[in-house]
C-alpha cells in the first residue's frame, strides 16, 4: 500500500528538523515575518548609533558632546520603560510596535532630511537622540513580549536564540557596513536607510497573525499596573532570580568592555588596531554562542546551562585580566563572549517560558533595562582601575560574576533544576 504523501512530507520535515534545529522557529510564518522585519529595525538602530556619533563628531569634535548624546539616548529608554511594560500588557503588542517603528521611521528620514540639506545642528542631535530613545524605550516590551505568541512553546527557546543571532549578528557587522555607507554617501544617506529598516518591521508586522492571540488584561491604572507587576517579581523566585543574575552581570561582568581600550593601549601594547581586533572577536565570540543556544534549543536543563554560562564568564574575565600575550587575550576575549551570550540567551528563554502572558510584558522590560546597566558598571569599574589598575579592576568584577552563581547554584535548586 502507497504511503501517504502527507505522512511521506511530515517525515521530510521531521528529518529536516532534526538536522537544522537551529532553524526550526523560522518554519512558522508569524515568527519568519517577525524575524525579517526585526533584522531590519536592529540594523536601522545599529546604523543610528554609528551615525549620530560620527555626526557629533563632525559637528563638535568633542569628547564631551558623545557622552551627553549617548545620555540623551539612554534615560528616555530607562525611564518610560516603566511605561512602556505595563501598556504593552494592556494592548495589543503589534499595534505598539507599528506605532514605534513608524515613528522611528519618520523621525530617522527628517534627521536624514535635515544632514542632507546641510541645515543639522548639534540642539538636532540631541533632542533627536531623546527622541530615538524614547521610541525604543516603547518597542522593547512589546517586541520581547509578542514573540511566545508567534510559535508553539517547544520552539521557544530556538526562537528566542534566532532572534539573538540578529542582534549578534549586527554587533559584529552592522559597525562595519554603516562605515562604509557613511564614508561612500555620508550620515545623511545612513539614516535614510536605517529608516528603511524601521519601515520593513512596520510593513511586516501589519501581515503577522498570532497563533495564540493575547487577551489584553483590563488596566487598573498605569501606577497600580506598574506596582502590580514588581509585586509579580518580588514573589516569584525564578524571575527575581534571574532578573538579578542579569542585573549582576550587567555591572560587574559587562563593564570589561568600558576598559577594553585601556587594555589594548596600556596593558596589551597593542593600539587602536589591536582594540578594534579584541571588539570584533568579542562580537564573533556572541554570535558563536547565541548559535550554540538556538542549536541546542531542545536540551533541557536551562538552569544548569545559564548558570554554567555565567561561573565560565567570570573565570575567563579573570583570565583575560592577568593575561599577558596579546593571542591568549584575543582567543580569552572570544571564549567570553561565548560564554556571556549562551548566558544572557538561555535566561532570557527561561524567562520567556516560566512568565505568564499577563506580566510579560512588564517584566521583560525591565529585563531589558539590564543593558542600560553597562555604562554604571563602567564608573564603577573604571573608579577601581584608576586607584588600582585595570587588571584589578576586571578580575574583581568576574569574581563578583563567577561567584554570584555559585552561590545560586547552591543555596537555590529551583534556579539550578530548571528545565
Amino acid at each position: 500500500m502507497a504511503e501517504p504523501a502527507t505522512v511521506r512530507q511530515d517525515e521530510q520535515e521531521t528529518r529536516g528538523s532534526q538536522r537544522f534545529p537551529m532553524f526550526n522557529a523560522l518554519k512558522h510564518t508569524p515568527y519568519r515575518l517577525y524575524w525579517f522585519g526585526m533584522l531590519g529595525s536592529v540594523m536601522g538602530h545599529g546604523m543610528q548609533i554609528i551615525s549620530v556619533y560620527w555626526l557629533t563628531l563632525q559637528l563638535t569634535d568633542s569628547p564631551l558632546m558623545l557622552g551627553a548624546v549617548g545620555l540623551s539616548n539612554a534615560v528616555p529608554t530607562i525611564l518610560l520603560t516603566f511605561i512602556s511594560g505595563p501598556i504593552a500588557d494592556h494592548t495589543d503588542r503589534r499595534r505598539m510596535i507599528a506605532i514605534s517603528q513608524a515613528f522611528l521611521a519618520l523621525l530617522h528620514a527628517s534627521m536624514a532630511t535635515l544632514v542632507v540639506t546641510g541645515n543639522v545642528e548639534v540642539w538636532h542631535v540631541l533632542v533627536f537622540s531623546f527622541l530615538a530613545g524614547s521610541g525604543q524605550a516603547f518597542e522593547q516590551p512589546s517586541r520581547q513580549a509578542l514573540i511566545p505568541q508567534l510559535i508553539p512553546r517547544t520552539e521557544m527557546a530556538n526562537a528566542v536564540a534566532m532572534s539573538s543571532i540578529i542582534w549578534q549578528g549586527s554587533r559584529l557587522m552592522g559597525p562595519a557596513v554603516a562605515g562604509v555607507i557613511i564614508a561612500l554617501y555620508g550620515v545623511g544617506i545612513t539614516l535614510y536607510m536605517a529608516a528603511a529598516g524601521f519601515t520593513l518591521f512596520f510593513v511586516l508586522v501589519q501581515f503577522i497573525h498570532p497563533n495564540s492571540p493575547a487577551n489584553p488584561s483590563q488596566s487598573r491604572g498605569l501606577l497600580k499596573d506598574l506596582l502590580d507587576g514588581l509585586s509579580y517579581m518580588r514573589s516569584n523566585e525564578i524571575v527575581y532570580t534571574l532578573i538579578a543574575m542579569t542585573f549582576f552581570n550587567s555591572v560587574f561582568g559587562m563593564s570589561y568592555t568600558i576598559l577594553m581600550p585601556v587594555f589594548a593601549r596600556d596593558v596589551l601594547n597593542v593600539g587602536s588596531q589591536g582594540y578594534g581586533i579584541l571588539q570584533s572577536s568579542g562580537g564573533l565570540g556572541a554570535l558563536t554562542g547565541t548559535m550554540l543556544v538556538a542549536q541546542m534549543s531542545y536540551v533541557k536543563r536551562k538552569g544548569q546551562h545559564l548558570l554554567i554560562g555565567a561561573t565560565c564568564f567570570g573565570f575567563l574575565l579573570m583570565i583575560f585580566a592577568w593575561s599577558p600575550i596579546f593571542w591568549l587575550s584575543l582567543g580569552t576575549v572570544v571564549l567570553m563572549g561565548l560564554a556571556s551570550q549562551f548566558y544572557v540567551t538561555t535566561v532570557t528563554t527561561a524567562l520567556q517560558l516560566v512568565l505568564p502572558d499577563e506580566y510579560r510584558g512588564r517584566v521583560m522590560g525591565t529585563y531589558s533595562l539590564t543593558y542600560s546597566m553597562v555604562p554604571l558598571g563602567g564608573a564603577i569599574s573604571g573608579t577601581i582601575a584608576e586607584f588600582l589598575g585595570p587588571r584589578v579592576a576586571v578580575s574583581f568584577g568576574g569574581a563578583m560574576v563567577a561567584s554570584m552563581a555559585l552561590l545560586v547554584a547552591a543555596f537555590l535548586p529551583r534556579v539550578r533544576d530548571l528545565e
